[in-house]
């Protein structure tokens, strides 16, 4: 599976890994996050401590690739390569390497994370104006998709903004036409904080996955049920008028017979089941997490949109301005309202 992450320089992108890593230390619906390699892993656990002081990490100076792994109850389930492109990769030409690589890795792409700030959206200053230029990189891969890819419109910053209007939207209805018309893709809002408390960063993650693992999850079911089908067929051609005889004449010949073709299906269609049972239960956990996003849909109008994404700004606030003891714990902004 892949990732891409794009966003402009200082939107948060370097913050958000920092801040996600550390927080999927513990699990999160189950979920935990590991990353291949042991300096990566150090360097990001850093970063999120200097981010909980208040001091943030530079932007990103150059296209960064890292391996991780997203474990469900402890064990490795979903193995994933999550690309991380500098803010001017989008301002560039795409004659320009960086900006080819993107063009590139959006088409190939599992998921899409594209980080958008929601102070700049509030101000509509510069930054938000380059958000042109990136829902056109985006659309162009959407409307290409030939294979399932959830994109996350991951809102940063949403603690600073004192509500969610209308217009905040208005720059992504073009790509919100294009999610809807596409049979690929699935989009969401996600708005998120990071920062001495974060709020909400589990989720851009995992909603983005879960089409890829949603994916596997239905091709391994789908192979189970071919198997199993194919060996029915071949106990009943063993069966039919004048098996027997083949049967003696497969034998005669060293031929694979009838059975042992049906017999070879059904230990394939057994094994793929165990795979399946691998990843169900983790894939109906990301399902049932990610219902609680505004995910972009045809019937939805904008004002639904927002009344959403201000529900979850409410627990954002919340989680924000509470104790220690309970940002511990709370990191997920709907968790206020189970207290």
């Amino acid at each position: 599976m892949r990732i891409v992450m794009l966003g402009h320089t200082g939107v948060g992108k370097t913050t958000y890994m920092a801040a996600l890593y550390e927080t999927m230390q513990q699990r999160v619906e189950g979920f935990h996050l590991k990353i291949s390699k042991s300096h990566d892993h150090s360097r990001l656990l850093d970063l999120a401590q200097m981010i909980r002081t208040g001091s943030y990490p530079s932007p990103t100076a150059q296209r960064d690739e890292y391996e991780f792994n997203l474990k469900y109850q402890g064990q490795d389930k979903f193995p994933f390569v999550w690309a991380d492109y500098r803010g001017g990769a989008i301002t560039e030409k795409q004659s320009n390497e960086q900006a080819s690589l993107l063009v590139q890795d959006l088409k190939q792409a599992d998921g899409i994370m594209m980080f958008c700030d929601c102070d700049a959206l509030a101000k509509g200053n510069q930054k938000a104006i380059q958000l042109g230029r990136m829902t056109n990189f985006v659309g162009r891969a959407v409307q290409e998709a030939e294979h399932p890819i959830a994109l996350a419109v991951v809102l940063t910053k949403a603690d600073l903004i004192i509500k969610f209007e209308e217009s905040f939207l208005l720059p992504f209805k073009s790509l919100i036409d294009l999610v809807n018309a596409s049979q690929w893709v699935m989009g969401a809002f996600v708005p998120i904080a990071c920062g001495v408390r974060s709020a909400n960063v589990s989720m851009p993650l995992l909603f983005t996955l879960h089409a890829a693992v949603l994916s596997k999850a239905t091709i391994s079911a789908h192979l189970i049920e071919n198997h199993y089908n194919q060996a029915q067929a071949w106990v009943e051609k063993s069966q039919g008028l004048g098996g027997f005889a083949k049967w003696v004449g497969d034998k005669w010949n060293g031929s694979i017979t009838d059975r042992q073709m049906a017999e070879s299906q059904m230990l394939k269609a057994v094994e793929q089941y165990k795979e399946f049972e691998l990843i169900k239960e983790p894939t109906e956990a990301l399902i049932q997490y990610i219902q609680k996003l505004p995910c972009i849909q045809q019937d939805k109008s904008v004002s639904s949109y927002v009344q959403e994404l201000s529900k979850i700004h409410i627990g954002i606030k919340v989680s924000r301005s509470s104790s220690d003891s309970f940002s511990n714990y709370c990191t997920d902004p709907f968790d206020v309202f189970k207290m």
